[in-house]
């Protein structure tokens, strides 16, 4: 029998983060100052913070073999 591969999309992980820091962000800004512009200030927060942790915390070493 042959093996079938089956393509397949990969997740790309950094974008998510990204969304996810964004989204989070912004709700627990409007949640904790109740305006619009606490909405934006908030994204951007958590954009700032999802692309820090993407740079950052998120690498790995590369492995030696």
């Amino acid at each position: 029998m042959e093996n079938q591969v089956t393509e397949s999309k990969s997740l790309n992980v950094k974008s998510v983060i990204l969304l996810i820091g964004v989204l989070f962000g912004a709700l627990i800004s409007f949640a904790a100052n109740e305006t619009f512009l606490s909405i934006i200030g908030g994204a951007v927060v958590g954009l700032v913070i999802a692309i820090l942790f993407n740079s950052y915390i998120l690498p790995q070493k590369p492995h030696d073999r």
